[in-house]
């Protein structure tokens, strides 16, 4: 059997504790990036204009939560607010906005959830931050 290097060593050293480290950072979370929190996808993980995870995908009758990570975000799927979103024909749009105030956000640690009734693809936006990229899709099948 070859012997162990002090480099090899050090290096394995090195991944054990950062796996270690990386355990530690998550062991009370449940979310897709080890954010703390009680959703399916984290709306603005790490301050980030984003979705985690962009696209996800659940079956006709699923209810998903969006977590909120960060303060400014909202999720929105109404055609009529964005260009970006689109939702199945006789879909029910949805948002986490009250009707004509799409500036209106979710405050941080606060959740917002939608149950799927229609089979399809729904892309939906964050309003304040769709043209920076916020943007996610939910597949819905049968």
């Amino acid at each position: 059997m070859k012997p162990f290097s002090r480099r090899a060593l050090l290096r394995a050293s090195g991944l054990a504790a950062a796996g270690a480290v990386a355990g530690c950072a998550t062991d009370d979370s449940d979310g897709p990036t080890g954010t703390p929190n009680s959703g399916d996808i984290v709306a603005g993980p790490n301050g980030a204009y984003a979705y985690d995870p962009e696209e996800y995908t659940v079956s006709v009758g699923e209810t998903v939560t969006w977590y909120f990570a960060s303060p400014t975000h909202n999720v929105g799927c109404r055609p009529g607010d964005s260009p970006q979103i689109s939702l199945p024909d006789g879909a029910e749009s949805f948002a986490s906005y009250d009707d004509g105030n799409v500036g209106q956000t979710v405050p941080q640690g606060e959740t917002y959830e939608h149950t799927f009734e229609t089979a399809g693809e729904y892309t939906y936006v964050c309003i304040p931050h769709s043209r920076q990229g916020m943007v996610g899709t939910v597949v819905v099948e049968e």
